[in-house]
C-alpha cells in the first residue's frame, strides 16, 4: 500500500486528482459525505479534562495517563521558532488550532475567542485544517503546500501542526465516544 501511495503522491501532485481513488478499497461506504454538526456542545459538557479523564478512568485507569500525556506532549511541542524567525512563542497559534479543529468538530469553549482564533489562521491555513480534520480523502498536495503563504512554515513546522490537527480530531472524537457510552 505504501508503494502506491507513495506513487500515487507524485502523481497527484503533477494532476491535483484526490487521495481517495487510490482509498476506494479500504472505504466501506463511498456515499458517504462530511456532514457539519448540527448541534453545537459547549465544551465544559464534553471536555477531555474533566469528562473525557472522569470516565476513561472507569475503563482503564493506565489509558488516562498515556493519553494525557499524548495530547500534552502534541500540544506543548515548539521549536520556538516561525519559518525564519527564531525564539517565538507559538503557543496561541497551536491552541488557536486545536480549538479550530475542535470547534469543526462541534464542540466550542466559553474562555476561548473565536475571533482571535479567526484571525490567527489565515484562510488557507484554516482550509487545509477543514479537510484535514473533516474530509482528509479530499486532501491533495497543494493544500499542503499553499497554506503557509505569508508565514513561511518550514516543512517540520507543518508536520507539526498536522500533529496538532490529528491529536486534536481524535480528542475530540474521543470525547463523543465517551460521552455516549457515559
Amino acid at each position: 500500500i505504501f508503494d502506491s501511495l507513495i506513487t500515487f503522491s507524485q502523481e497527484e501532485q503533477q494532476s491535483g486528482k484526490p487521495l481517495s481513488n487510490v482509498l476506494a478499497h479500504y472505504i466501506t461506504d463511498p456515499e458517504a459525505k462530511y456532514e457539519a454538526c448540527p448541534k453545537k456542545v459547549i465544551g465544559y459538557e464534553i471536555d477531555w479534562d474533566d469528562m473525557g479523564n472522569n470516565c476513561c478512568r472507569n475503563f482503564d485507569d493506565h489509558l488516562v495517563g498515556i493519553l494525557n500525556q499524548k495530547f500534552n506532549v502534541i500540544q506543548r511541542l515548539t521549536y520556538r521558532t516561525m519559518g525564519d524567525k527564531k525564539d517565538v512563542d507559538t503557543t496561541k497559534l497551536r491552541d488557536a488550532v486545536w480549538y479550530y479543529v475542535h470547534s469543526l468538530c462541534g464542540i466550542y469553549y466559553d474562555h476561548v475567542d473565536y475571533g482571535v482564533v479567526q484571525a490567527l489562521l489565515p484562510e488557507g491555513f484554516r482550509n487545509y485544517i477543514f479537510h484535514a480534520t473533516c474530509i482528509p480523502e479530499l486532501l491533495r498536495a497543494d493544500f499542503f503546500n499553499n497554506w503557509n503563504i505569508k508565514r513561511g512554515f518550514t516543512y517540520s513546522e507543518k508536520v507539526h501542526f498536522c500533529l496538532i490537527i490529528m491529536e486534536a480530531r481524535f480528542q475530540a472524537e474521543y470525547c463523543f465516544a465517551l460521552r455516549s457510552i457515559n
